[in-house]
């Protein structure tokens, strides 16, 4: 028979006050250990489920934050996710999650959807130019608690920032290729035209090659999205031009390893005719033959300091944190071949 279950019959069956079962379940940290297992137990055994909205409501607050990646089938971006569940699941916080595409129309949609479910906090990975000004208001004037992650902090405004600076690692690993004695070299960039971090990577690999008086060419420029058929097709393109690079920097590893099969496609030998070269260092990379030199970002980490931002009280100050990256020197990459 079914039953109309809620807290009375669990207190009954666990022995406890309604407000003992409410608390148990909602806060398990402020309940005595013994407490709380006699109430979930007695919920499990007459198959009550807490309504967490519910309990959101009675206290006044969200307990849910909202994420927004620009893709599920990056691994990078999910270790930060898993960096921030992690910190949120032990504060009692509850992660919702929607992917953009890279797409404006879908970003705007989620953003009024996580509205829309009070969500205590966004987090973003990273926002295309004309939702930044949207999410500046709600975070200045609507009081949602906003984090940018994987963007370099932009202090003096009210959103948080927790990232790295996408310019200057780009620039590190273009100039470690010129330092190689490469003169021509390919890029294959992620959505620089609607992407900030996409474009801070374009705009690095430009500042390294000024600084070695190497004059920027845009036809080794290819946009793309951070996937594996993209970064294979714009390695073809850049392969098939009359005076072709002897080195490709691709701004996402998912893009290197694209453009690493359409190398072996067409007979080329890494680094030996061409260098390739990502950004990320996902784990497969290191496996990859030859292994891919790749700048480092410690996704979890982001992952990590972005839920502990989050979770904090929505008038606090916004924070900015600018973590490090690495750059990681494999086989992919070798000294420009004689004679181009």
């Amino acid at each position: 028979m079914e039953k109309n279950l809620n807290m009375r019959e669990v207190a009954r069956q666990a022995n406890v006050s309604v407000a003992t079962v409410s608390r148990a379940l909602r806060s398990p940290d402020k309940v005595a250990a013994p407490t709380v297992a006699r109430v979930q137990a007695a919920a499990e055994s007459l198959g009550y489920v807490y309504n967490a909205t519910a309990g959101d409501i009675l206290k006044g607050r969200s307990t849910v934050i909202g994420l927004l990646v620009p893709a599920v089938g990056n691994a990078l971006f999910g270790e930060t996710l898993h960096g921030i569940q992690d910190v949120a699941l032990a504060a009692g916080y509850s992660v919702i999650q929607g992917t953009t595409r890279y797409n404006e129309t879908s970003e705007a949609m989620l953003v009024d959807s996580m509205l829309q479910r009070r969500v205590h906090a966004l987090i973003l990975t990273g926002m295309t130019y004309n939702m930044e000004a949207r999410i500046q208001r709600l975070a200045s004037e609507a009081g949602l608690r906003v984090v940018v992650v994987w963007e370099k902090p932009v202090k003096g405004k009210s959103i948080s920032y927790v990232g790295f600076d996408n310019r200057d690692a780009a620039r590190r690993m273009t100039e470690h290729l010129v330092d190689l004695g490469h003169h021509r070299i390919g890029l294959i960039a992620g959505p620089y035209s609607r992407v900030g971090r996409a474009r801070c990577r374009l705009e690095g690999y430009r500042d390294a090659l000024q600084g070695a008086g190497i004059p920027f060419d845009p036809d080794l420029v290819i946009e793309r999205h951070p996937d594996l058929l993209d970064g294979r097709e714009a390695m073809e393109a850049l392969m098939a031009l009359p005076e072709r690079p002897s080195a490709v920097f691709a701004t996402s590893d998912l893009l290197a390893i694209g453009a690493l099969k359409a190398a072996r496609s067409l007979g080329l030998s890494v680094p030996g005719d061409v260098s390739v070269s990502g950004f990320d260092d996902l784990d497969v990379v290191a496996y990859m033959n030859p292994p891919l030199t790749t700048m480092r970002v410690d996704a979890y980490r982001i992952g990590q300091l972005a839920a502990q931002v989050a979770i904090e009280p929505a008038g606090n100050p916004a924070r900015h944190y600018c973590l490090d990256s690495d750059l990681v020197l494999r086989g992919s990459v070798g000294p420009c071949p004689k004679g181009t």
